[in-house]
């Protein structure tokens, strides 16, 4: 006997498609059971219609029904973009060669052989459910990206002569990062970082940031706000918080003559004392209003003079193994 279904907590939304109404009903009340709400459809027409007031985080169909089979329907769902994205676990008694590629050729995602063992769907659902998420993350991380690119470009479009930095600049760090071995996270967040480090400098008017002569106090005092208001820009972004010390301390220096706040050797987050070396060799390689390039040697042998000094020296280490085995950006 099937206990009454209760869901107390929010649930995944299922729509069953079968033509046999007691199979259907039985795999219902099992999934509600488990805490799936559960929309039922006798064919593949009847579905399309649900499906125009109701938006399932999961289809579970039958292949062979009367009117429009799990097939047709399946071709349906992949050519409107509204539900093109919906995961399809297929549920037929037939097990032979022939369905099973034409499940593979369509691209269906799973299917389950009857009679179905209910701990076998549960099992399917969470890990088809499971995937999808998975992808709907990366493709959010992705929309992210895109985003913070089209900020940094933003910024570095109203500077002719820093164009091309911020990519330079986040190659060089990706480079230090995967030599030091730091995790897929920490390597994706170092990107979202490298790409905003300078995006304070909104508040910098262009006649400053173009100036081809040497800034004077005032102008360089404005100059040094760019970490602090790039910082407190993404402070309401909570996608970006753990950016937030790639942006506000990748001036300070190793020997704490730095800005913002004379930070000094280890107090410094990593991510702002590997920042700093890309941002500064990109800086003097890289011609600018008020120096010449400066050759790719010789910018290397300032680093390492300044290693202990404005550099960390471990990581000027790292620096120039990376150098060596790449090359320049």
């Amino acid at each position: 006997m099937i206990p009454k279904p209760t869901i107390p907590l929010p649930s995944k939304k299922i729509l069953v498609v079968e033509d046999e109404a007691i199979i259907r009903k039985s795999i219902a009340d099992h999934l509600q059971i488990d805490n799936f709400f559960v929309v039922q459809a006798g064919d593949g027409e009847e579905a399309l219609r649900v499906l125009e007031n109701f938006s399932p985080d999961l289809i579970l169909t039958d292949i062979k029904m009367p009117r429009k089979d799990g097939i047709a329907l399946f071709k349906d769902l992949r050519k409107h973009a509204q539900w093109a994205a919906i995961p399809v676990i297929f549920l037929t008694a037939d097990n032979s060669a022939t369905i099973l590629r034409l499940t593979r050729e369509l691209g269906a995602e799973d299917h389950l052989t009857k009679p179905i063992m209910h701990q076998d769907l549960v099992n399917t659902i969470n890990a088809r459910l499971l995937r999808s998420a998975e992808v709907e993350v990366a493709h959010i991380d992705q929309a992210y990206l895109e985003t913070v690119a089209v900020m940094a470009n933003a910024i570095e479009g109203r500077d002719q002569y820093t164009r091309g930095h911020v990519d330079r600049v986040t190659n060089i760090c990706l480079w230090m990062a995967q030599e030091l071995g730091w995790p897929e996270d920490q390597i994706r967040t170092l990107e979202f970082g490298a790409r905003l480090h300078d995006i304070g400098k909104i508040i910098i008017p262009d006649h400053i940031l173009n100036k081809t002569g040497k800034l004077n106090d005032e102008e360089w005092e404005l100059m040094r706000q760019h970490p602090e208001a790039g910082e407190k820009m993404l402070s309401g972004i909570s996608h970006l918080q753990s950016v937030r010390p790639y942006i506000l301390y990748h001036h300070e220096r190793w020997d704490g003559t730095g800005y913002p706040e004379g930070l000094k050797q280890r107090e410094i987050p990593i991510e702002a004392r590997l920042l700093a070396i890309a941002d500064v060799y990109d800086a003097l390689t890289s011609e600018r209003p008020y120096h010449p390039a400066r050759p790719h040697e010789e910018v290397l042998k300032y680093l390492e003079i300044n290693a202990g000094k404005h550099f960390d020296p471990d990581l000027i280490l790292v620096f120039h193994r990376v150098m060596q085995m790449r090359g320049t950006p």
